[in-house]
């Protein structure tokens, strides 16, 4: 199954449909006699906008209640031969009675409908023929393996395990099991990380993006609790498997689309962290462009005040605990890094965070960048390469993460890290590790787009203010 397609498959199946009605009406134009010159020179109206975003999320409908996106259906062409045409035939019905209330002849509003399903048909199979071949023969390279620690070692840790194995196009990289009384079936397929008990340490430190439960529900139902606790805290997604001819759960929980395991997810849905991506990405696309000239002032600023490169690119932890550089304007001396253990002992923030005001090793042009956070726009980058979000955690560097005691510290990872968050907009340097890491958490367990939204118009009035930053 191709991990890929949850989100390029839809993505791809909206632009043909969207390509699919501008074809059937240009072909209704031209078929009623108008010229080219005449079609291209008609405007496009506000209200026609309006219904095209309304055909839209009707399209998205229809294809959701007719399963075109339930598991292995999206990933395999026989399942779009199956679903397709009864998804893009159900799709061409608003089309037909759009056209009936613009007041088209029924001859043409059945043409139009026509052209359209037949024409989305084709630009939809096709768009998966491309999708699959540059998976398949192009990305097995580029794809990123998701790491996963399996609870337990029986026979059904062994199924599981020997399934992934058999599948490479799952993307799964077994990193090793947890089980109390490792049993004899699973050895020699993955080394044995420790007992249950130690799980949450064992998340605490590793990359792990989830968690796969194959212990006996009846028999080890403590076990299974425990282990979906242990995930909770560190923010990792749990996922039990379940034999689903024996087990009447199995039809009350999500099921992984590559591999078919019912799971209980302890991090936010698929679905809404696809559409936080799209627009974090998007929104920095924009902000790149238009920030262009501001970006090449402060390069010329750094490179006239000072000695060294203009960007700063630092290793920091970011969704479940993976390292990325981080860029950011340099705002310090080169060799600011190598000061940093004779300033320990000045740490005014508390805890494993490093903050200090008047620190000695900020430059003239640095002390005006951090206090308008215009050091951090190089993060744009990091946001449309997919390491970060506009609206997040912050990341932290190597140093603070070693000093991080407590596993629970560790579900701060569960999420993409952010250029800003709540901590930005209340108070910023001004507040204290604790309250930090309660604002952080509260994020992580109440987000949603409208807030993200909030946060980033108030980082807007902060930035502006300089409130809280050094």
């Amino acid at each position: 199954m191709r991990r890929f397609s949850k989100g390029s498959v839809r993505i791809a199946d909206t632009v043909s449909l969207s390509i699919a009605l501008l074809v059937s009406l240009f072909g209704s134009s031209l078929a009623a006699g108008q010229s080219l010159k005449q079609i291209l020179a008609l405007r496009v109206s506000i209200q026609t906008l309006i219904v095209g975003a309304a055909l839209l999320a009707v399209w998205r409908v229809f294809f959701w209640a007719t399963g075109m996106y339930r598991p292995r259906q999206s990933s395999s062409q026989l399942g779009f031969l199956l679903r397709g045409p009864v998804a893009v035939s159900l799709s061409a019905l608003p089309v037909a009675l759009t056209m009936f209330l613009g007041k088209y002849t029924f001859s043409q509003m059945w043409h139009i409908s026509l052209l359209f399903a037949v024409t989305g048909l084709l630009l939809m199979g096709l768009n998966r023929v491309v999708l699959f071949t540059f998976y398949d023969s192009v990305q097995p390279a580029l794809r990123k393996k998701r790491n996963v620690v399996v609870v337990g070692t029986g026979p059904r840790a062994f199924m599981l395990t020997q399934q992934l194995l058999a599948h490479p196009s799952f993307d799964y990289q077994i990193c090793g099991f947890v089980d109390s009384d490792p049993q004899p079936d699973c050895k020699g397929l993955a080394p044995v990380l420790g007992p249950l008990d130690e799980l949450e340490n064992i998340l605490m430190r590793r990359p792990v993006d989830e968690v796969l439960i194959a212990l006996p529900l009846k028999s080890a139902f403590s076990d299974v609790q425990q282990a979906v606790a242990m995930c909770g805290h560190a923010g990792v997604k749990a996922l039990y498997s379940v034999d689903l001819f024996q087990s009447k759960i199995a039809k009350n929980h999500t099921v992984d689309e590559e591999t078919g395991v019912r799971g209980m997810e302890m991090v936010h849905s698929d679905q809404r962290l696809i559409l936080k991506d799209i627009f974090d990405r998007t929104a920095a696309l924009f902000g790149i462009v238009l920030l262009l000239p501001v970006f090449f002032a402060i390069a010329v600023a750094i490179k006239l005040t000072s000695k060294g490169p203009v960007l700063f690119r630092q290793e920091r932890w970011g969704k479940n605990k993976r390292t990325f550089g981080m860029m950011k304007f340099r705002s310090m001396v080169v060799d600011a890094e190598a000061r940093m253990a004779a300033l320990e002992k000045h740490n005014e923030f508390g805890g494993p965070m490093f903050k200090m005001k008047n620190d000695p090793r900020v430059t003239k042009v640095g002390q005006f960048l951090r206090r308008t956070s215009l050091d951090e726009l190089p993060q744009l980058f990091n946001v449309l390469r997919g390491e970060m979000s506009l609206v997040g955690p912050r990341p932290l560097p190597n140093r603070d993460v070693a000093l991080f005691s407590e596993p629970w510290l560790m579900r701060r990872f569960s999420v993409k890290p952010g250029i800003t968050g709540l901590w930005q907009v209340s108070g910023r340097s001004e507040t204290d590790f604790d309250q930090t890491i309660r604002l952080d958490l509260h994020y992580i367990d109440h987000w949603n787009l409208p807030m993200d939204l909030k946060i980033l118009a108030k980082t807007i009035s902060v930035v502006f203010r300089g409130k809280g930053a050094y």
